[in-house]
């Protein structure tokens, strides 16, 4: 039975069938002795292991597991975009069939709208860092550069 097991922080995602299951299985130390153990004891002990289960993309520790949409289900809906996840519409996967995202985060790449990307100093072009100002009151957070002060 093919399960879906996807990031909350990153979104990546990837099925996995039985063999899969036993291999993640025996990496985090869920399964040991039995080489050909039964299906249902799989199944358990993989939703079990979801806390355990590492991202291949950002090394987040504890996992999603969930059941992968029925194809007749989705027919005419589109696939899932891999950023926002969220389904891509059928309508644009006919205009550009090999598209992996949607609109909106399409929009956001072309418009350089890149949340993962870090704000840099104008001056010396350093990593800017969040500090908190100081002074009494309220703590205020601001963006300085380490080299520039």
């Amino acid at each position: 039975m093919l399960k879906e097991i996807s990031c909350p922080d990153c979104h990546w995602h990837r099925l996995v069938g039985t063999a899969e299951k036993l291999r993640l299985l025996h990496q985090v130390g869920m399964l040991r002795r039995e080489e050909n153990p039964d299906q249902a004891i799989i199944e358990e002990l993989f939703q079990r292991s979801s806390r355990k289960l590492t991202c291949g993309e950002c090394g987040r520790v504890g996992l999603r597991i969930d059941f992968p949409r029925d194809e007749e289900e989705d027919w005419g809906d589109g696939r899932v975009c891999e950023q926002c996840r969220k389904t891509i519409p059928a309508e644009r996967l006919e205009i550009f069939p090999d598209t992996k995202i949607c609109v909106a985060c399409q929009q956001k790449d072309d418009d350089g709208h890149d949340d993962t990307q870090p704000d840099f100093c104008p001056r010396c072009g350093e990593i800017m860092i969040s500090g908190t100002s100081r002074g009494g009151g309220l703590t205020r957070y601001r963006l300085r550069c380490p080299r520039c002060g």
